[in-house]
């Protein structure tokens, strides 16, 4: 009983000292992920991370907004004068739902690549840890979120006005540009597989093998299942949109 609560009060500290590090730990995900992976070993949560990745939300949000009551005002549904007016009302009245469901919906793409990860690795390693899944999701999650900052200051730096359509609103960090007139499946690949999106997928790849202790060869299945999903949703939201 003694060893165990000894056991016990010394993974205690260790998660204590990981925790106190996830600071330090936003930015080693970039230059020294290593160090991420080992402190997530140890002991370092999830939540105070995905506390920030909330806030940059609301932040992207904020800076989101004016673009899309712009392109609404586009009218490239073809709506009548009547309709469009009251949806941009509508829009601009309901605003503040987006500050609310962009954190909450984040967290529930958090929850579900975790249990992707933590059920598909644990086949292979033996070892089963959500918690430590989620951490390093949400930690690697850093890495797209910058993707997504780079795009919305580009736009807003561009001026807003300068935007004469939908797609003129959407700024890729990947080879799609460059086919413009590829269609839906091939441009979703490719918009699947943009800079950090790579970067994203090596990461967490490389924190899987960490983690679970298993080779990159195998930790890469999760990290490929991962991008298979998103590729799809990616292909999905194209042609919804191409509906609309």
């Amino acid at each position: 009983m003694e060893e165990n609560r000894e056991s016990f009060e010394v993974e205690a500290v260790e998660e204590e000292k990981a925790d106190q590090k996830f600071l330090p730990s936003i930015a080693d995900i970039f230059v020294d992920p290593k160090k991420v992976f080992n402190r997530i070993d140890s002991g370092l949560q999830w939540w105070k991370p995905f506390i920030v990745i909330a806030l940059l939300m609301i932040l992207v949000v904020w800076l989101q907004s004016p673009i899309s009551m712009h392109v609404m005002s586009l009218n490239e549904r073809g709506l009548s004068e009547e309709q469009l007016s009251q949806q941009m009302e509508y829009g601009q009245k309901f605003a503040f739902l987006g500050y609310i469901f962009a954190p909450i919906i984040a967290l529930i793409i958090y929850l579900l690549s975790a249990l992707v990860v933590n059920i598909s690795a644990s086949l292979m390693s033996g070892r089963s840890d959500y918690k430590k899944a989620l951490s390093l999701c949400i930690f690697a999650g850093f890495i797209p979120m910058v993707e997504q900052i780079i795009s919305v200051v580009v736009l807003r730096m561009r001026g807003v006005e300068s935007i004469e359509s939908a797609a003129g609103a959407q700024i890729s960090l990947s080879l799609a540009p460059l086919f413009s007139d590829a269609g839906n499946l091939l441009s979703s690949f490719l918009k699947s597989l943009s800079i950090f999106s790579i970067w994203y997928y090596i990461v967490v790849a490389l924190g899987i093998a960490a983690i679970y202790r298993i080779n990159v060869k195998k930790s890469a299945v999760p990290a490929v299942i991962l991008w298979i999903i998103s590729f799809l949703f990616i292909y999905l939201g194209s042609l919804f949109s191409g509906g609309m």
